[in-house]
């Protein structure tokens, strides 16, 4: 990003997630349109000799607004990262114009699981495919509705498998827990989860490549299968994501088998004797952090006779 020197930005102004996770997939369809308008399209097929003419032609000052168009659109795209991933997790308006798609998908979703639950339930034991089913229900969502997308259902099981030993609502506690891990733990959980966020980007990007590179190379039949292209990587960044899911999903209960006690006397709680009594201890807790107007008196919490 040396052309951004000219403008005071420095890559210290920059930070790694910034770059991978916003500006590389933004830089990609920016570059992609930008290579085939230069190159001649649509008027003609894309040509080299046309597309290194144009480059030099517009040389370094085209250079520069193409990168800082790339980190413009970047920091433009980052709050919108959470709403590109719930995207993708199939969180669709029940009245909008993907309600059709969202419920067919959680059809396919739904028996996707029953056919999973029935390997379980039917097959002898010690068939591999008994156990693989049962490995793979671990990956769909047991408590909550399955959502019309592998990689909703991926997170949302890793969402309940990460409490449900303990009666702990993951989601309500995460926030808080936040506080106790380790910098290096949630180091090591940044990093999944950059890994899970780039590979959406990248998926919603190809995507989006997709259908304008068709319509600049409509008239040049063979050039279609660029088009084509992107759409196979859209669908490999995809199948990234669901992997990176899985990978983040693991790490996130792992944190919270490992750190969820070490919550409780920062709160002046005393640790549970045993598992009961950590549940019961949770199932207050959790009525307490929901703070529902419903629960005018939510249950009491003893605190350690040292708290102040």
């Amino acid at each position: 990003m040396s052309q951004l020197s000219t403008l005071g930005i420095t890559d210290a102004d920059l930070s790694p997630r910034l770059k991978f996770v916003n500006i590389l997939p933004s830089a990609v369809f920016i570059a992609t349109v930008v290579a085939l308008l230069l190159s001649g399209a649509p008027r003609q097929a894309p040509s080299i000799h046309q597309l290194s003419h144009n480059a030099q032609l517009y040389g370094w000052t085209g250079a520069v607004l193409g990168t800082v168009g790339s980190v413009v659109a970047g920091l433009l795209l980052q709050p919108l990262e959470l709403a590109s991933i719930r995207f993708l997790e199939g969180y669709w308006s029940a009245r909008g114009p993907l309600a059709p798609l969202g419920r067919m998908g959680a059809w396919v979703q739904q028996r996707r699981k029953s056919k999973l639950m029935w390997q379980v339930e039917r097959l002898p034991s010690g068939d591999p495919l008994k156990d693989d089913a049962r490995h793979r229900l671990t990956r769909m969502p047991h408590q909550w509705p399955v959502l019309p997308t592998a990689l909703g259902n991926r997170l949302r099981a890793a969402e309940e498998r990460a409490g449900r030993p303990y009666r702990l609502n993951a989601l309500l506690a995460w926030p808080r827990l936040y506080y106790v891990v380790s910098p290096e733990t949630l180091q090591k959980l940044a990093e999944y989860r950059n890994q899970l966020d780039i590979m959406t980007r990248l998926c919603i990007s190809f995507a989006l490549a997709a259908p304008v590179t068709a319509a600049l190379l409509a008239l040049h039949t063979w050039w279609l299968a660029v088009s084509l292209a992107f759409g196979l990587l859209s669908w490999l960044a995809y199948r990234s994501a669901v992997h990176a899911a899985t990978m983040y999903g693991d790490a996130f209960c792992a944190v919270i088998d490992v750190y969820r006690l070490k919550l409780l006397p920062e709160m002046s709680i005393a640790i549970p004797a045993d598992t009961d009594k950590e549940r019961e201890l949770n199932a207050s807790l959790t009525k307490l952090w929901q703070r529902k107007d419903t629960d005018l008196e939510p249950p009491a919490v003893p605190y350690t006779s040292g708290s102040s």
